[in-house]
């Protein structure tokens, strides 16, 4: 990896405990290359340069550990990322776990576009699909569920719950822990779908803020 990311990258990797391959490197380098590319035609994430590693990348990374954690419960597992928009958090994690197959489900257009050439451009696309299609229309079935800056807890679980496998588990990156908490006292009073949660503090190498992965289960 030679970018101009290289420093902090590495830093942030070390910070994680995350260890990258050379191709897993070169994998992240190109695709912070195609979302500077295509961020001001798309408007894909509202940062810039090193904060744009920091806010979407590491953010997606910090929860590697954990999540890699899970998916090693299951013989294969499949891992789908919803609302996926500039493939965060499900690029840098299909980069981080290579040995999984991931799906983004994303249905803006000029999103899908972006995620298209951005999986060519990292050598993903035999690994990582793409589902153009809303939420309520996706009819597979996943053992991990990822998203990231999506729509709260409340408004998406019912739909989550039927492509949910068996014994799956739904992680959701989050703020604060007093959201979360006020997000999962929704969740109980008004979703049809029956959930169990636990909360992980999450640390993000140079970010001043507090995140968290939210993990659910179908009762």
């Amino acid at each position: 990896m030679s970018g101009k990311y290289e420093a902090l990258i590495k830093e942030g990797l070390d910070a994680m405990q995350l260890s990258f391959s050379a191709e897993q490197l070169q994998q992240l380098e190109r695709y912070i290359a195609e979302v500077e590319l295509f961020n001001p035609i798309y408007k894909l994430v509202g940062a810039e340069g090193d904060d744009l590693v920091i806010r979407h990348i590491f953010d997606s990374l910090s929860a590697v550990g954990k999540i890699g954690e899970f998916a090693r419960q299951y013989e294969t597992p499949s891992f789908a990322d919803l609302g996926s928009g500039a493939g965060l958090p499900g690029i840098p994690l299909a980069i981080a776990l290579n040995a999984y197959p991931f799906t983004l489900v994303e249905r803006m257009e000029r999103r899908v576009n972006f995620l298209r050439n951005a999986l060519v451009a990292t050598g993903l696309s035999e690994r990582v699909q793409i589902a153009a299609q809303d939420l309520k229309q996706v009819r597979q079935h996943f053992d991990v569920i990822t998203f990231r800056a999506f729509r709260p807890l409340v408004e998406i679980l019912d739909d989550v719950a039927p492509i949910l496998s068996d014994g799956g588990l739904v992680c959701a990156y989050k703020g604060i822990g007093e959201q979360v908490e006020s997000e999962l006292i929704q969740v109980a009073s008004q979703c049809k779908s029956r959930w169990s949660a636990e909360v992980f503090p999450l640390t993000v190498p140079h970010l001043d803020a507090n995140r968290t992965l939210c993990v659910l289960t179908k009762i």
